[in-house]
């Protein structure tokens, strides 16, 4: 887009600096006396009359109806009005219409060529013919002294001064010195015959001071106002031009100045309201003469201001590049129109833009209907004033802007403070301007920022616009006047649509301006949201008190809050570790504590030596558990020996997020000063909750610990290579430092550096087992969970107890054995656990005495070597236990096995005494091995689902008769082990098919144990209580089973059948030799 420094040239004087500001405070007085006196202290361009037409004057609509019939009733056209009433309603124009007619009444047709788009020729009138009168009404005296008195000093008796000097004036000098209105033989001495042009400025300040002279002299005036306009219309030649704003006009604007004036008319303090009431009454009658009598004129309509403005300021603008822009401005408006008020997207507004360029409407509309109503602004000559000191200001630092909107206006420059400040009577406001927007005295502050400055910094926008000093800007100016009534005045204060609008651009979007806005009840000390409108306040926002409280605030409770939230982030008891927290030095972490240690270092620590910290305990102390050293270091911290390459960098990161912490934590510490004691700071509690302060409070709380948790990144460690390592931490951070926690441990199980109850599967145990027998096939639990404390190039254990469950996977796994010496001098173990006989429950693994051995290790040394042991060794084995007493315990009969077969298991021996059992060779019973008292025996199908255990006591049948515990049982057929396998298998095949041909036997058991496949495996059919129906049905299961099994495997097989009935078919099988 063009910037008006492409597409504007600006006046010669605005841009080398000879301007002036003061070239448009000019007057009518001083004009006249420059005509009078051939000299004047006000610049030339309003003394010289070619000048002020070619330069300084836009041909309004106004103007030209103004001078035509003013000279027109001059030149004698008794059709034109005689009488004219300047209306500055829309933005003056005033005085420079009388000072237009002041020159033309004086020169005249000297002035045709420069006045040619202005009045007609034939009007203009030969130099010298027209006597000229102007009054200002605020300055004329209403008394003069006269030896010890005073005397009146009349409207009257000016006009005929001015007309005839002192001659004429001492002619009428009984109705000069007359407070009442002269007559007709006044006007026939002063006005007859003669071409008069009577000026007559700010008449409503007149009246009120003469009412204040005397209790008539209103009511005078006006009687004279009457007659003077009746004898100028009936009078050729004659021309009256005054200047009459309403009470409300007049007074609303200008009180102070007012009471003033009819103050110094009295001689005594008169109070504002009584000013007031003073001029409203002598307005009254003033206004009445002058709205019969005159024709109201608007010297310059709303439209044409803008043609004015630039009239003055510029010599050149490109009007092609005007429409070019605004087309630009009108694609923004539109795209973000449910942003912005309706006027926005209108043709209108476009074609404002286009006229009012290079200037933004809303900047006019804001000099015009809010500055210009301060009383002291000067209407449109203050407006013209603060134009040209910001195009000087664009123009000086080359500042490319599309075009010029308010908040371009450079507040850092003492002359456009004291134009803008000072004219509007908020000088009290400086401060409001240096500590939230920027200006002179910002530099004195204590962080020599203001508050939009700093917030540009921490939010740069990414072409560089100062985006929250613009926005801040335009709400300052927007609050420098309608104080008084506050919010409910239409003039202070801007809404956010409004805002939005003055200050966006193509290039700073209104969303953009609205995150500006948004941050104004965050960061700001003076400006305000309340009631739709954004403004500035001299009274202090909650944000002032909290900067002067984190001002106050020292390092050492900025530092304590610090530990206090890191403390609140990482708590002991939430995981594994033993957290220590402050950690600077190496003494600050313990050493032999047995379980890993998390130590967090230090937020305000400057450098540590992480060496130092794992290694060490202390100057020359050696630390012993080195592995069990985690060190969470944040990014506020150096780590000594870093690459120097990285220095730089990393020492410009370390600055930045300390100062961020530091800075929240300042602003959470002020928060909670506030929140305990708000009446110490002058804060009434109630103002807490009416500004969200809680809930701010909350924020500013878990911003904290966000910037907190996102600084500890680093966690330093012994590898499984035995030097220290740093992993990356990412978390989210928050109460109870579960996130922190928990992400260390996933990532050190992830990495293999941490053992789990989890870590137990065969290639976790291969892989320790090359730890665990890397200096030999030996090792002491004691010596493996020191060196699991001790040893870097180890992992760490999560917790002790995870060791023994370590110790055990391998056992059950075949990747270790475990055993005991009974002394130094036995040759075998006193206990051996491998994967064969697991590791009793009741045995504490941790106890000094028990070592592991690798499987090749006990191998070597004969330990556990498994011999196979044929079920019918071990069956004899426990048939000579049992009977060599007639009654032995389970345990008994075990040992007794295993002394004679080291080889074999337990579950072996328990199943061959199960199968001896239901063979009813033996029975077994709970209770002791010499009771005379009859136990329940557990025999024949009753040890079924029997488990030995090792007090059961095992009974032969003949001792059990000896003592009388067997019952005379019914006859029944029971064939077992390998002699019931031969008897059966051969006619499995037939089992149906006999008893399809009569078979009647119930079948009471039936056990077919250890039944080879063909292609390897093996199967194991049981039956109980099959009826011959059952049977039957079963035919073809048993014909499949008999075609498919190997006869000559080492099958056994058991059947009872109770009360065999010997005709059977299936009996006599069973029975034939």
């Amino acid at each position: 887009m063009r910037s008006i420094l492409d597409t504007c040239i600006p006046k010669r004087e605005i841009i080398t600096g000879s301007f002036n500001p003061e070239v448009f405070t000019a007057s009518l007085g001083p004009v006249i006396d420059y005509y009078k006196r051939g000299r004047s202290d006000i610049d030339s361009v309003y003394t010289n009359a070619e000048l002020f037409f070619k330069e300084a004057t836009y041909p309004t609509q106004g103007l030209r109806l103004t001078l035509g019939e003013v000279f027109g009733r001059i030149a004698g056209d008794m059709t034109v009005p005689a009488i004219h009433r300047l209306e500055t309603a829309f933005g003056g124009g005033k005085t420079h219409t009388l000072i237009a007619c002041v020159h033309i009444a004086y020169r005249g047709k000297e002035l045709q060529e420069v006045t040619r788009d202005i009045i007609s020729p034939e009007l203009l009138p030969e130099p010298g013919t027209v006597s000229v009168v102007g009054v200002a009404g605020d300055q004329i005296p209403v008394h003069k002294p006269k030896g010890n008195l005073l005397i009146p000093y009349t409207l009257w008796g000016e006009i005929a001064y001015q007309i005839g000097g002192e001659a004429l004036y001492r002619e009428v000098e009984e109705d000069a010195t007359s407070y009442a209105a002269p007559g007709r033989n006044y006007f026939e001495k002063v006005l007859k015959d003669r071409r008069v042009i009577i000026m007559l400025d700010e008449l409503a300040q007149y009246a009120a001071r003469l009412e204040a002279a005397r209790p008539d002299g209103a009511n005078q005036l006006a009687a004279f106002l009457m007659a003077l306009h009746g004898y100028a219309r009936n009078h050729r030649g004659i021309s009256v031009i005054l200047t009459l704003a309403s009470a409300a006009d007049a007074f609303a604007r200008q009180t102070e100045y007012l009471a003033e004036l009819i103050s110094n008319v009295r001689g005594q303090e008169v109070s504002l309201d009584d000013a007031v009431g003073i001029g409203e009454k002598a307005v009254k009658g003033v206004a009445s003469v002058v709205a019969r009598d005159a024709v109201q004129v608007t010297p310059v309509q709303a439209a044409e201001i803008s043609s004015v403005l630039t009239k003055r300021l510029f010599e050149s603008i490109d009007r092609d590049a005007a429409r070019e822009v605004a087309g630009e401005y009108m694609a923004l408006y539109r795209k973000n129109s449910p942003m912005l008020p309706g006027e926005a997207i209108s043709e209108n507004f476009k074609e404002r833009m286009i006229a009012n360029y290079p200037f933004h409407p809303t900047l006019i509309d804001f000099l015009n209907y809010k500055l210009a109503d301060a009383e002291t602004f000067q209407g449109t000559r203050g407006v013209l004033r603060v134009l040209a000191l910001a195009v000087r200001s664009l123009w000086q630092r080359k500042q490319s802007v599309p075009m010029i909107h308010a908040c371009h206006l450079d507040l850092r420059s003492e002359r456009v403070v004291n134009e803008i400040l000072g004219r509007t009577g908020s000088s009290d406001l400086l401060f409001v301007l240096n500590a939230d927007i920027g200006s002179v005295d910002t530099g004195m502050l204590q962080t020599g920022k203001s508050n939009a400055q700093i917030e540009d910094e921490r939010n740069p926008h990414p072409y560089g616009h100062p985006l929250y000093e613009y926005t801040w800007k335009t709400v300052f100016l927007n609050s420098l006047v309608g104080r008084e009534e506050g919010l409910n005045s239409k003039i202070f204060g801007i809404t956010e649509a409004e805002a939005l609008l003055a200050v966006s651009f193509p290039g700073l979007t209104p969303s953009q301006v609205k995150m500006a806005l948004d941050t104004i009840v965050e960061s700001a000390f003076y400006l305000r949201y309340e009631q739709g409108k954004y403004f500035a306040s001299s009274e202090p926002t909650i944000n002032s008190v909290l900067a002067r409280i984190r001002t106050a605030l020292r390092y050492d409770q900025i530092k304590v809050l610090m530990e206090s939230k890191v403390r609140t982030m990482i708590k002991e008891g939430v995981g594994p570790f033993h957290i220590e927290h402050n950690v600077t030095l190496p003494e600050h972490i313990p050493d032999k504590t047995n379980k890993p240690i998390l130590a967090v270092v230090s937020l305000t620590a400057e450098e540590i030596d992480i060496e130092k910290m794992i290694y060490t305990k202390g100057i020359n102390m050696p630390r012993e558990q080195q592995n069990m050293v985690f060190l969470l270091v944040p990014e506020t911290v150096r780590v000594k020996n870093q690459q120097q390459s990285m220095f730089d960098m990393e020492n410009t990161r370390r600055e930045e997020a300390r100062q961020t912490i530091e800075t929240i934590a300042r602003q959470v510490k002020a928060m909670q000063l506030l929140a305990n004691n708000p009446q110490n700071y002058g804060v009434n509690p109630a103002r807490l909750n009416e500004d969200d302060f809680k809930k701010r409070e909350s924020e500013r709380e878990q911003s904290l610990s966000t910037a907190i948790a996102r600084v500890y990144t680093r966690l330093y460690f012994p590898s499984a290579s035995g030097h220290i390592v740093v992993k990356e931490i990412k978390t989210a951070g928050g109460e109870g430092g579960v996130p922190f926690i928990q992400t260390i441990l996933d990532m050190l199980i992830e990495e293999k550096e941490l053992l789990t109850e989890e870590s137990n599967n065969t290639a976790d145990l291969t892989n320790l087992s090359r730890l665990f027998f890397a200096n030999g096939d030996t090792i002491s639990s004691v010596r493996l969970k020191e060196n699991f404390f001790n040893l870097r190039s180890w992992p760490v254990l999560v917790r002790i107890g995870v060791l023994e469950q370590i110790i055990r996977s391998g056992v059950q796994k075949g990747i270790w054995c475990v055993f005991c010496m009974e002394d130094d001098n036995s040759t075998k173990p006193a206990e051996f656990y491998d994967q064969n006989n697991h590791v009793p429950l009741g045995v504490n693994l941790m106890e000094n005495k028990y070592m592991l051995v690798t499987p090749e290790g006990a191998k070597k040394r004969g330990w556990g070597v498994v011999q196979a042991v044929s079920p019918d060794s071990i069956r004899e084995n426990v048939i000579s236990a049992v009977s060599r007493n007639g009654t032995a315990t389970v345990h008994e009969v075990m040992e007794a096995v295993k002394n004679e077969f080291s080889g074999v298991s337990e579950q072996d021996v328990q199943e061959v005494i199960v199968d001896l059992v239901k063979e009813g060779r033996f029975a077994a019973f709970h209770g002791e091995a010499d009771q005379a008292e009859k136990p329940k025996l557990i025999q024949g199908t009753e040890a079924a689902l029997y488990t030995p255990l090792s007090d059961d006591v095992l009974i032969t049948r003949a001792k059990a008769a000896e003592r009388g515990w067997l019952e005379q049982q019914p006859d029944s057929l029971r064939l077992s082990g390998r002699e019931g396998a031969q008897k059966l298998l051969p006619i499995l095949k037939r089992l149906g098919s006999l008893y399809n041909r009569g078979a009647t036997s119930s079948i009471k058991i039936l056990d077919l144990a250890n039944i080879q496949l063909p292609k390897g495996g093996t199967i194991r059919l049981q039956l109980m209580d099959v009826p011959p129906e059952s049977m039957k049905i079963l035919g073809e299961l048993f014909e499949i089973m008999g075609g498919v099994i190997d006869m000559n495997s080492d099958a056994e097989a058991y059947i009872e059948i109770e009360k065999p009935d010997k005709a059977c078919p299936l009996i006599k099988e069973l029975t034939q030799d």
